[in-house]
């Protein structure tokens, strides 16, 4: 596999966090506008996309102080990696690599967090959340293949 071919694979998977992220952004804005609002990857009673991203943990990862500039959606945040992970792959040299995947381990502890939050918190399954976890740990996946591939290339 060539490093252009990973990159492809990096910016692909991160693309589909950006599309997810945004529909989460896009259900909390109309939960917020529409009491009562029902968004299509509400599944069940205990299957609510709807109830957690609108819970106290969908905004500062639901430890940011009320008020702060901080206390952004999560999805936001998650925009933002997605974007700059993007940028970051288009430099094939290893600092820069180290540095994204960096950010994706910091992804995948605040996955396992709001995992974590999902099921022993909430006690609910949101299709979206679990989603960004899977584009997560994929973008990881990608970020070692091209950390090992520019290893072996320069020796």
């Amino acid at each position: 596999m060539s490093v252009t071919r990973i990159n492809r694979g990096i910016i692909a998977t991160a693309l589909v966090g950006i599309l997810v992220s945004t529909y989460a952004l896009y259900v909390e804005m109309a939960a917020e506008a529409r009491p009562g609002y029902q968004a299509l990857c509400d599944l069940s009673e205990h299957a609510s996309c709807t109830r957690v991203l609108t819970s106290e943990f969908s905004k500062g990862f639901g430890f940011v102080a009320e008020d702060s500039t901080f206390e952004v959606p999560n999805c936001i945040y998650g925009i933002v990696f997605y974007c700059i992970i993007i940028y970051l792959s288009t430099f094939d040299n290893a600092a820069v690599v180290r540095l994204q995947q960096f950010l994706c381990l910091a992804s995948v502890v605040s996955c396992v967090y709001l995992g974590y939050l999902l099921l022993f918190v909430l006690f609910d399954f949101c299709i979206v959340c679990v989603s960004t976890y899977i584009v997560n740990g994929m973008l990881l996946v990608f970020v070692n293949k091209k950390k090992d591939f520019l290893a072996t290339k320069n020796k």
